[in-house]
């Protein structure tokens, strides 16, 4: 019995712990200083530090914080007057439900059909965006530059600051690869190399200004791709609800913000190959997909300065609605998903107080292609709005690698997706933990594990924010 303990015992363990180990889902974290529900003056987003121990041991009181500074005056009037207005706006049937009280600086909800604003609260106050910006990127690039293009990852693109995607110079990414990065995982690192596919970051800017006017959203100004903070980079919930109602219009877009999950590859100097290239499993950080019924988008956000962003659409009973917020200090897709359930509940009754003034969607280039993901198809059928995609993408012919930045043909064929989700990295990390142990039994039940657990980021490749 001491033998088979002393032979057992140690792997059991290790294969215990890698059971009840958490698996990495997206997460947000969120400023410990509360906001009231839809103020009209911003509350400092601070972390409290500890305070000082007097003589006895008791608390001493912390220094007051200073006064809060006003809003900024609304950037707009665009889609009516009510929506220029301070404070919350809503105008529901006797015995209808208001809206809930929502810990958000500004928001928005919207009837994704017909485009009226059924509730908001500043709408046009302009604030920081942080990563919901990227989906006025997405609305702005996927067709403005070629689908047969790939990218050798620069050591700037590695070095961004906030969540990336896991880029590494000197290897080499398609195009599918850098939308999914972008829109899954919100790869700040994805957002410098698409900017660099478009002539660089003053041009993508560019192409995101005219974007954001041919919708009309007079709200935004932009300086990059990613949402990252930047000085006078701003947008308001009204122009977030535009780039969310455009990006919904658009299927490309949409197969990309529903995918789940995606085998996204690892460092390497070429494409994938006859051998195949190792991957590993990057997640969708809208926590709405996995947790409302209904859902079909669109992106949240956050980073210090701006706190929380959300940009959330579903539908129901053939109705769908729209969401957006800034500035929030809660759990955003949980503050989403109440304002869509006031939604499908009162929205019906509500009598409008603006209206979504959104143009047509940014025209694509005449001699650009589109990039098409993988899970496109079925990510833009409500039937199925949530694909896993395999990391393939769209065949094209093959061309000799690129220089860092340069655009050049995409190879023929991708390999398909490691089985369950889980690259041949981690099944291999499981295994040796296992044998280290020196337990059979261990190793039994770790290898069981890893059959089926799915992958892991490799550390140093996530930061949460952006």
């Amino acid at each position: 019995m001491g033998l088979l303990l002393r032979t057992c015992l140690p792997g059991a363990v290790v294969a215990a712990l890698i059971a009840v180990s958490p698996t990495p889902t997206p997460w947000l974290p969120t400023p410990a200083v509360p906001l009231p529900a839809c103020p009209n003056e911003l509350t400092p987003f601070a972390t409290p530090t500890p305070s000082p121990k007097g003589s006895a041991g008791a608390a001493v009181s912390p220094t007051p914080a200073p006064p809060a500074p006003a809003l900024p005056m609304p950037a707009s009037g665009v889609g009516g007057p009510r929506l220029a207005e301070p404070g919350r706006q809503v105008s529901v049937a006797a015995g209808a439900p208001e809206p809930p009280a929502i810990q958000a600086t500004a928001w928005l909800v919207a009837d994704l059909d017909t485009g009226a604003v059924l509730a908001s609260c500043n709408a046009h106050v302009p604030l920081a965006p942080a990563s919901t910006l990227k989906v006025l990127t997405a609305v702005a690039l996927m067709h403005a530059g070629p689908a047969t293009a790939h990218y050798t990852a620069r050591p700037q693109d590695a070095a961004v600051d906030g969540t990336r995607a896991g880029l590494v110079p000197g290897s080499v990414y398609t195009v599918d690869n850098l939308w999914h990065g972008l829109l899954m995982s919100s790869g700040n690192d994805c957002a410098t190399a698409l900017a660099e596919l478009v002539g660089g970051a003053p041009a993508a800017a560019e192409l995101m200004r005219r974007a954001a006017q041919q919708l009309g959203a007079a709200d935004t100004v932009i300086t990059n791709t990613s949402g990252l903070d930047a000085p006078g980079q701003v947008s308001s919930a009204y122009d977030l609800a535009e780039f969310g109602r455009a990006a919904l219009r658009d299927p490309q877009i949409t197969g990309f913000m529903r995918t789940r999950s995606y085998a996204f590859p690892e460092a390497g100097t070429g494409l994938h190959g006859e051998n195949g290239r190792r991957t590993f499993q990057i997640q969708n950080h809208n926590r709405l997909l996995f947790n409302y019924p209904g859902a079909t988008g669109v992106k949240n956000g956050y980073t210090t300065a701006a706190g929380g962003s959300y940009i959330g659409s579903a539908t129901r009973g053939g109705k769908s609605y729209l969401v957006t917020m800034l500035r929030a200090d809660t759990n955003t897709w949980r503050a989403t998903a109440e304002l869509l359930d006031w939604a499908f509940a009162a929205g019906p009754s509500a009598q409008p107080v603006g209206t979504l003034d959104v143009g047509p969607a940014p025209s694509p280039s005449p001699d650009a292609g589109s990039a098409t993901p993988s899970a496109a198809a079925p990510g833009a059928s409500p039937s199925d709005p949530f694909p896993s995609s395999g990391g393939s993408a769209t065949p094209h012919a093959g061309g000799p690698q690129a220089m860092a930045g340069q655009v050049v043909g995409r190879p023929a064929a991708p390999p398909a997706a490691p089985a369950a989700g889980t690259s041949s990295r981690t099944r291999w990390l499981w295994l040796g933990a296992a044998l280290l142990g020196g337990g059979v039994l261990g190793s039994a039940v770790a290898l069981l594990i890893a059959a089926t657990r799915p992958g892991r980021r490799p550390r140093g490749r996530y930061a949460p924010r952006g």
